[in-house]
């Protein structure tokens, strides 16, 4: 008995020994693997896709020039019959705000319109029991300021797709004056057509609001050959149809 109490503090001390080797490899490797996590670099959070689509404000200036059409299909539809269409080139500048995709795009332009003299009959009224006005444009047009909203749908990083539409007003130049004739025939473009003796209007003015109200609506591509530049070539409506391009910079 005496003798196997003895044995106890050797043993015992084998088991705490044993313990303890099995102990130290753990604590180290852990120690270890504190240490190695604190060598790893912080992780950078990936940016959103809402952020990634939201893009960064920039500011665009640039020029535009544009072919303003009239045809002369679009002009009798509100008189009887008209000598032809209208088509000028109007050119303006446009300072853009835009973020992401889409933009807010203030204009400022000058537009002609000139149709050839000749006669016009008004709706309803026929010849030669009616007369014509003999109508001549001097220097008629307008000077608008506009604002567009535009969205661009990318098709490639170089490409997208844009529209949008706005609204405006124009501040009308020139005068469109008219005379009183009368033609012997149908014909109101003849040559034997010609002024009505003691005609009420001579040479008189139309009376033509000096503002009105522009309404935009466009269609287009914008072309990028540069991160920075952009060249828009687009269509639509200005109150008048419209064709078109433009380029700038974007800051």
């Amino acid at each position: 008995m005496i003798s196997r109490l003895a044995w106890l503090p050797v043993t015992a001390m084998a088991v705490l020994g044993g313990a303890a080797l099995l102990a130290t490899p753990t604590t180290a490797h852990a120690q270890a693997a504190l240490d190695d996590d604190d060598d790893v670099a912080p992780v950078t959070p990936t940016p959103t896709v809402e952020a990634e689509a939201g893009g960064g404000q920039q500011v665009g200036v640039g020029v535009r020039f544009r072919s303003v059409k009239v045809p002369r299909g679009l002009i009798e539809l509100f008189v009887e019959e008209a000598p032809g269409g209208s088509s000028e080139l109007g050119f303006g500048l446009e300072v853009a705000r835009r973020k992401g995709n889409f933009e807010v795009q203030f204009g400022l332009e000058y537009d002609k319109i000139f149709i050839a003299e000749g006669n016009w009959l008004d709706k309803g009224d026929s010849s030669p029991q009616d007369e014509v006005d003999h109508v001549e444009f001097d220097g008629f047009g307008w000077v608008s300021a506009e604002v567009t909203f535009i969205n661009h749908t990318p098709i490639i990083d170089q490409l997208a797709v844009r529209y949008g539409g706005g609204a405006g007003i124009a501040l009308i130049t020139g005068e469109v004056r008219r005379t009183d004739w009368r033609c012997p025939t149908a014909d109101i473009q003849a040559d034997d057509c010609g002024e009505v003796a003691g005609a009420e209007n001579v040479n008189e003015p139309y009376d033509i609001p000096p503002v009105m109200l522009i309404v935009n609506a466009i269609i287009g591509v914008q072309i990028k050959p540069m991160d920075k530049m952009y060249i828009n070539v687009e269509g639509g409506l200005r109150t008048v149809p419209f064709f078109g391009v433009g380029a700038g910079y974007y800051f």
